[in-house]
């Protein structure tokens, strides 16, 4: 298989995939923009959009599935906001299934389903979505922004070291955009499905930092008394 290597510039890759857009939809996934996410692909159908995607441009976005019975059906209905992703590595067993790891590129919406009687696997149309800022820009949400990294920090002090968390909070203080930091951690710190998709679907980022940090203190707030976030 004559594999690509990733685009020089991957956004401007991602708005010409989005004629075409590959579709690899799952249930309770939440690819957020900047971050990292293993699969493991063995169905028939998404091992030859893996094929197809290494031969491209090695794009494909993740929706999630309206709901868990979709898994289960040819054609499910997904949720029309998703992340778009750049396949970053991959592994090709004997039999033909693939391990990858993508790396979320940009929230796209799928508008609509392309006609396909050759392919397996589903194509959309779809829109690159743009992040929103407050009237006074990036600058105006430094509070929260503060906010953000202090949880961040207490969580660390809460958490083992193989937790990821002091790594976590080291890379937060380095980082100055508020949108890759919002989506940095709710990749890390939040484990429920809805929260993640509900901050992949949040284009406002003011309003996206309010919902992570709400999330965030809800766990520090659990660790304080000496509970589990799970429970």
């Amino acid at each position: 298989m004559a594999e690509r290597l990733a685009p020089a510039d991957p956004r401007s890759a991602l708005r010409k995939a989005c004629a075409s857009l590959k579709v690899f939809p799952l249930h309770g996934v939440a690819v957020l923009p900047g971050t990292p996410t293993p699969f493991h692909v063995f169905e028939p159908r998404y091992r030859a959009l893996v094929r197809d995607a290494l031969r491209g441009d090695r794009i494909l976005a993740v929706p999630a599935l309206l709901t868990a019975e979709g898994a289960r059906e040819l054609h499910p209905v997904v949720r029309p906001i998703a992340g778009a992703c750049l396949v970053e590595s991959e592994e090709e067993f004997d039999d033909g299934r693939f391990d990858i790891v993508v790396r979320g590129l940009a929230r796209v919406r799928l508008l609509s389903e392309l006609p396909s009687a050759e392919k397996a696997y589903r194509e959309f149309r779809a829109e690159v979505l743009e992040d929103g800022f407050p009237a006074g820009g990036p600058a105006a949400l430094e509070p929260e922004l503060e906010s953000l990294r202090q949880l961040v920090y207490e969580l660390s002090t809460r958490l083992p070291p193989e937790s990821g968390a002091q790594a976590l909070a080291e890379a937060v203080a380095q980082m100055k955009d508020a949108s890759a930091i919002a989506d940095l951690v709710a990749a890390a710190a939040l484990s429920e499905p809805h929260a993640r998709q509900a901050v992949l679907e949040e284009l406002d980022v003011a309003r996206r930092l309010e919902r992570v940090v709400e999330e965030v203190a809800g766990v520090v707030l659990l660790l304080s008394r000496g509970r589990s976030p799970q429970a």
